[in-house]
C-alpha cells in the first residue's frame, strides 16, 4: 500500500523546524538581524549584523596588511635613500590600494618627519 500523505512525526518536525526558525529571526537570536542581544556596537558602527561585522573584520585584516607593507615598502625606501623617509606614500610606487583604507577609504597618513604611517579610521588607530 501506498501512503498518499505526510505522515504525523513528519508534520511535527516540519513545524519545530519552522518554529525555531521564526523565533530565530523575530528576535534576532542567531544575531543576523539589527539589534542583536549582547553584541558590542564597533566603533566606525559598521556592520550591525554578524554578516555585516564579519566583512568589516576581514577589511580589518586587509587594513593591516596594507600597513605593513607599507611600512616595509617605507624600511626598503629609507635604506635606499640615507635613511630618509619619503615625502609621500606615492614616492613608495606601491599599488593604489595599498594608500588607504579598505574599510572608511581614507588616505593613511604619513608622518614625515619620522616616517611612520597610520591609518585614520575610527577603530584602527592600534594599526
Amino acid at each position: 500500500m501506498k501512503s498518499r500523505g505526510a505522515s504525523l512525526i513528519e508534520m511535527l518536525v516540519v513545524l519545530v523546524i519552522v518554529g525555531v526558525l521564526i523565533g530565530a529571526f523575530s528576535t534576532g537570536g542567531f544575531g543576523l538581524l539589527k539589534g542583536s542581544a549582547g553584541s558590542k556596537p564597533r566603533a566606525d558602527g559598521v556592520g550591525e549584523t554578524i554578516v555585516g561585522r564579519s566583512k568589516a573584520a576581514g577589511k580589518d585584516t586587509v587594513c593591516r596588511s596594507n600597513l605593513n607593507q607599507v611600512r616595509q615598502a617605507i624600511m626598503i625606501y629609507r635604506t635606499n635613500a640615507d635613511d630618509a623617509p619619503p615625502a609621500s606614500i606615492a614616492d613608495l610606487k606601491l599599488p593604489k590600494e595599498f594608500s588607504s583604507c579598505p574599510l572608511g577609504g581614507e588616505p593613511y597618513e604619513l608622518n614625515t618627519e619620522s616616517g611612520e604611517v597610520r591609518c585614520p579610521h575610527l577603530g584602527h588607530e592600534k594599526y
